[in-house]
């Protein structure tokens, strides 16, 4: 049965919880109920429902009068979510119930939560076709782990690592998590030493680090990591994930044509900076392939690309200094 952490995931994954437990995130729903009305003006069949609330009902009391109001109306909701910006904002209740706040608008996160209840199934598929494709699109375009894990960083809003023979080969934190990719980075050597045996797991680590995991193959393995535990949703990406990864990982060098010498890397000048500008224009202006022929991280490339810019007006993306420095490298005149 859907729960308010599917919900919550699915519909909005960047509103965040403010009060009460995250257990009972866990919690089955059995409806969507709303309410634009302060208390105790409340919806008569808000019981194990999702309540979905206008952030102006608080007014300028606090989420304990809000809790106050439900117990007084005898309401049980599986949890409260509060769209829209708050006067200020609101201080965690002292009850166990899951309130969540996010921005945007009621009436929507209402229509939206209701319909993936109706649909959950046919809109877990759908996300996950949308998800593979992105990946492959983004693997096509650079064929490292790290491009399509980004994706999936993205469209999740959740921490994604990829680790392939041991190492670490990406590590993307969700927006305001460098702390937890700190903290999985620190801890992915004992991690890897923990797997299971079918290497599929879900667990929290001894520092509240929640761990998702699937296998990618003998020796590389896809991860999700968070503060906050994982639902439906995130094992459907990560499940995405895991199929572009088998793909991409599975890929090897094409062998070159009987009779044919497999070209030689072009010599290096001496400097790196030359030999970076020239192994771009050759790369067309892409940087994964240019990085991968210097043996550097695209991340250096693009600093040498920088210096290069502001020191000699030099930019080998575009086409007329690519083609300069082209004939420049073969000895003709410009």
């Amino acid at each position: 049965m859907t729960t308010v952490l599917d919900l919550w995931r699915a519909v909005d994954p960047e509103a965040r919880p403010v009060s009460g437990s995250l257990d009972r995130l866990s919690r089955p729903v059995r409806g969507v109920a709303r309410t634009r009305a302060a208390p105790p003006h409340l919806p008569a069949d808000a019981d194990g429902h999702l309540l979905v609330a206008d952030a102006a009902v608080l007014g300028g009391a606090g989420l304990d009068a809000l809790v106050a109001a439900l117990g007084e109306a005898g309401l049980e909701p599986a949890a409260v979510w509060l769209v829209g910006d708050p006067p200020a904002p609101p201080e965690p209740a002292g009850d166990d119930l899951p309130i969540l706040a996010g921005a945007g608008v009621a009436a929507a996160r209402a229509d939206a939560a209701t319909a993936y209840l109706d649909a959950e199934r046919d809109r877990l598929a759908e996300f996950a076709a949308e998800l593979r494709l992105a990946g492959a699109e983004a693997a096509l375009a650079d064929p490292q782990p790290s491009a399509p894990a980004g994706v999936v960083a993205g469209r999740l809003r959740r921490g994604v690592a990829v680790s392939v023979d041991g190492a670490l080969a990406s590590l993307n934190p969700r927006p305001a998590g460098r702390a937890l990719a700190t903290s999985f980075a620190a801890a992915h050597a004992r991690l890897l030493g923990e797997r299971t045996a079918g290497g599929s797991s879900a667990r929290r680590t001894r520092d509240g680090l929640w761990i998702l995991e699937r296998p990618v193959g003998p020796t590389a393995a896809a991860w999700l990591f968070d503060d906050l535990p994982f639902a439906r949703v995130d094992e459907v990406a990560l499940d995405a994930l895991a199929v572009t990864l088998r793909a991409l990982l599975r890929r090897r060098p094409i062998e070159p044509a009987r009779g044919r010498r497999e070209p030689k890397l072009p010599p290096s000048t001496g400097d790196p900076l030359r030999d970076t500008l020239l192994a771009v224009a050759r790369a067309n202006g892409r940087i994964a392939p240019a990085a991968r022929s210097l043996g550097v991280h695209r991340n250096t490339v693009l600093y040498r690309l920088q210096r290069a810019s502001v020191e000699l007006g030099v930019d080998p993306r575009r086409p007329e200094d690519a083609l300069r420095l082209l004939r420049e490298a073969n000895g003709e005149r410009p």
